[in-house]
């Protein structure tokens, strides 16, 4: 598959996500998400379980899974449900998002991802508004079959106080490409190093839970 077809899917994802995290963001001011608490989940057609850090669980009510793709967010268990819950290391909201993948694996193309990024259509597909005058993308890394991206988007945010800055994964589980964001708050802002080390181990997390498949951690 092409970069900018592939990306074309991965920026689905970012659209997607955005709903969904104004969603969460609406509810915990409303005081809750519906008093469930659900440690993982298992989405496109029972193929792909994601599961989050200690402290974060599911939001059903923020969660979607039809033919071809799904979203699920994360956040604070004790925001999702009263009881005593393990609180999380950090203040964030986690996606991740899953869709087909009828081209070659994610982790083959990392070369050519890098180089489409850099161009107008790359930021404009990593734009919540679709502008590429509003992202910069400040670093990538790969390791092992994650690539890593960091960029800042200061089109209008998800929701009021996130930060413009967040780390970003990209995956292949099951035959699917997955996606997976670290969402911060400007208020209690997460450190770029914070970030990448949440952010493996989200997305380690995840590989584990369908695999035996370990990240090779990047020194930081």
């Amino acid at each position: 598959m092409e970069p900018k077809a592939t990306f074309t899917r991965i920026s689905d994802f970012v659209r997607l996500a955005g709903a969904g995290a104004a969603l969460a963001v609406l509810a915990a001011c409303d005081g809750g998400f519906g008093g469930q608490v659900q440690r993982n989940v298992t989405v496109a057609d029972n193929a792909v379980t994601i599961a989050g850090p200690r402290g974060f669980c599911v939001d059903p009510q923020a969660t979607e899974d039809s033919a071809g793709q799904a979203f699920v967010l994360l956040g604070n268990c004790a925001v999702l449900a009263a009881g005593n819950h393990p609180q999380p290391d950090y203040r964030a909201l986690l996606t991740a998002a899953v869709r087909d993948n009828p081209g070659g694996p994610i982790s083959e193309q990392f070369a050519a991802v890098r180089a489409y990024l850099d161009t107008a259509d790359g930021r404009a597909l990593l734009s919540r508004s679709g502008d590429p005058q509003t992202v910069r993308v400040l670093d990538t890394v790969s390791k092992g079959d994650v690539l890593y991206i960091y960029a800042q988007d200061t089109s209008e945010g998800y929701a009021p106080n996130m930060s413009s800055k967040h780390w970003r994964a990209v995956f292949d589980v099951q035959g699917r490409i997955v996606s997976v964001a670290v969402l911060g708050f400007e208020s209690q802002p997460i450190s770029k190093h914070d970030g990448l080390v949440a952010l493996q181990d989200f997305a380690e997390i995840i590989l584990n839970e369908n695999s035996d498949a370990r990240i090779a951690r990047k020194d930081v």
